[in-house]
């Protein structure tokens, strides 16, 4: 008799035993298989997605004074840049801005510039633009653009200050280094044609030194840049060139098209 009630506590402590890994089991096989069904749920993830912008909008300290569309874009350029280094999203503005560049014309003041020890510092003015006209030079820092300090500002949002309809005003403040003073302008923007196919000169003459060889550099890859190049070529065949330097540094890419022709 005892050994048969010690027979069922053990058999009755193996079932509940049995019982509680089977429900450790299937709890974990839920909550896998809930996990895997909440990652790959569109709705839940949005549903996340709008709690958080919501949350932002309405507890951060400056919440209000971001729009959703920052947010968006904000999130847009998280989610596509984790796909690879070569993937970004692009804001209108942006992308207008890009298929300005490829179409190799624009409004504009006229001005190559680079952002050196937190200035905008004019690399060099374009010739014929309305910012070679006023007298703008190499080494010239933006500092005020329409009455605003220029400083640290990033270089989408400087081209989007300066870039605008031909024929529109924007106010300047140059600083030049060799006088040591400011240069206040206005200039009015004008049809920048930019050219992507350029001799040694960063000009579009293309002769051939001493030795008689060419030198091309492509700044881009634009609408023209494959039709350039074979002008600029022509050109070089009638001095007899020997041989042909193709500069491709600093060229950022462009159209994939007038890459393969070219």
């Amino acid at each position: 008799m005892l050994q048969t009630k010690a027979a069922r506590r053990i058999l009755h402590g193996v079932v509940i035993g049995v019982l509680l890994v089977n429900l450790a089991i299937g709890a974990k096989v839920y909550s896998e298989s809930d996990a895997n069904s909440s990652a790959n749920d569109p709705h839940a993830n949005l549903d996340l997605f709008v709690n958080v912008l919501e949350r932002i909008r309405r507890d951060y300290v400056d919440g209000g004074e971001l729009t959703y569309e920052d947010l968006v874009h904000g999130a847009l350029q998280g989610m596509i840049s984790m796909l690879d280094p070569h993937s970004e999203f692009m804001p209108p503005v942006r992308y207008s801005h890009l298929m300005d560049d490829t179409e190799g014309r624009f409004g504009g003041v006229g001005v190559h510039i680079n952002i050196q020890d937190g200035y905008l510092t004019v690399l060099a003015p374009m010739e014929d633009t309305p910012a070679y006209e006023a007298g703008i030079m190499s080494g010239d820092r933006i500092v005020k653009i329409e009455g605003k300090n220029a400083r640290n500002i990033s270089m989408p949002e400087a081209v989007d200050k300066l870039r605008g309809k031909p024929g529109s005003k924007v106010k300047m403040t140059f600083f030049r280094p060799s006088t040591r003073k400011d240069i206040d302008v206005t200039l009015k923007r004008a049809l920048i044609k930019v050219a992507t196919v350029k001799d040694i000169n960063n000009q579009r003459k293309f002769t051939v030194d001493e030795n008689k060889i060419g030198y091309v550099r492509l700044t881009q890859f634009g609408e023209a840049t494959s039709r350039d190049l074979e002008e600029a070529l022509r050109k070089l065949e009638l001095e007899d060139m020997k041989g042909l330097v193709l500069d491709l540094r600093h060229n950022p890419g462009g159209l994939l098209d007038q890459a393969i022709r070219v």
